[in-house]
């Protein structure tokens, strides 16, 4: 296995913009199963026919949005949302495109592909920074409020000897992106526990390959997401710290996105579309059998995995709280020269 990345790529060299916006953190997989975004929206179709003539907008025609979704856990509230008819409701019929990278999400919306998609919040704000035309306009998913609930986590094998944070300077740690959610989580736990983040290697790794590379020494951490978390420490792995809830606990993880253009051009469509959303979030979260029955239709984890990882946190509220204080964390570190205004990251009509 090759190890790619390094830590410290100067802001000036991520001004290719797109490429600044990283996989989301989540339950990552290697392969989305074909059909399944096809086969869900038309349950939605369906769905909209048995509830079609109730609701505000019972007069309007049903319109097709594209959302850009990645094949990971975080995601299932859409697919919830669309089993249960809470878009149909809203006359949208939604059709998830499953792409393997948040710079690909991005980069359809902005060219106008897609009308929608989901990213990381970290990269996001780098994405504003560099006056890409994106705004968040609703929740994604969240970390946990404490420990007990925690969905991500850095970790160390079993016979490695670390048992602390401030035993990781100098060692080599696997995030699943440069500059992305992850290791701003991890830069932010390092700092607090008297570590410099320019003192260890960062490296790309997607997340189901870091469990062998924290097995076979390449790595000396991870920084890692369920369920992979789960199957590391089955393995004798030791968890260090939570991660998204260690730098801060409920903190925005990611959120869905939309071009400025298309918030502009078509305000109806997208409030009807956040509706929805919030609608699925909630439902999600108060569900989560229902969201562990659904993951395993989009992605590949096993349903017997699903049924024992612990979700990731869901709300329909956006605590701008959260950003703030990790773009406050991202200037810190150098990864953006200026705060960017809350009011331009996100929508003036997302749920705060």
């Amino acid at each position: 296995m090759v190890l790619t990345g390094v830590r410290r790529v100067g802001v000036g060299a991520t001004v290719g913009c797109l490429s600044l916006i990283a996989a989301a953190c989540g339950s990552s997989t290697n392969a989305t199963k074909a059909g399944s975004a096809t086969s869900v929206a038309s349950s939605a179709t369906s769905a909209g026919a048995a509830t079609s003539g109730g609701g505000a907008n019972s007069s309007s025609a049903t319109e097709t949005v594209s959302v850009g979704v990645l094949p990971i856990a975080d995601v299932a509230p859409l697919y919830l949302g669309i089993k249960q008819g809470f878009f149909a409701q809203q006359h949208l019929n939604v059709v998830p495109h499953s792409l393997q990278g948040g710079a690909a999400v991005a980069s359809a919306v902005v060219g106008g592909s897609l009308q929608f998609g989901f990213g990381a919040t970290a990269n996001l704000v780098l994405a504003k920074s560099h006056n890409l035309p994106l705004q968040f306009i609703a929740n994604g998913d969240q970390a946990a409020a404490d420990a007990a609930g925690a969905w991500s986590g850095i970790l160390v094998s079993g016979g490695s000897g670390i048992t602390s944070i401030s035993q990781l300077a100098g060692k080599t740690i696997a995030a699943n992106a440069v500059q992305g959610q992850n290791e701003l989580a991890l830069d932010t736990i390092l700092t607090r526990n008297g570590v410099k983040p320019s003192s260890v290697h960062v490296v790309a790794l997607p997340f189901p390959t870091m469990p062998s590379a924290l097995e076979s020494g390449q790595v000396q951490a991870v920084t890692e997401v369920e369920p992979f978390v789960s199957s590391i420490e089955a393995k004798g792995g030791k968890l260090l710290s939570p991660l998204f809830q260690g730098a801060q606990p409920s903190e925005i993880v990611a959120g869905y996105f939309a071009s400025t253009s298309e918030i502009q051009s078509h305000t109806a469509l997208v409030q009807r579309f956040v509706a929805a959303l919030n609608q699925s979030l909630d439902y999600a979260q108060a569900n989560p059998a229902a969201a562990r029955a659904i993951i395993p239709t989009y992605t590949s984890i096993p349903a017997a995995v699903a049924a024992k990882m612990t979700l990731p946190v869901w709300s329909s509220t956006v605590d701008t709280s959260t950003i703030q204080a990790q773009e406050q964390t991202m200037q810190q570190l150098g990864w953006i020269s200026s705060i960017v205004p809350i009011d331009q990251l996100v929508w003036s009509g997302a749920k705060h």
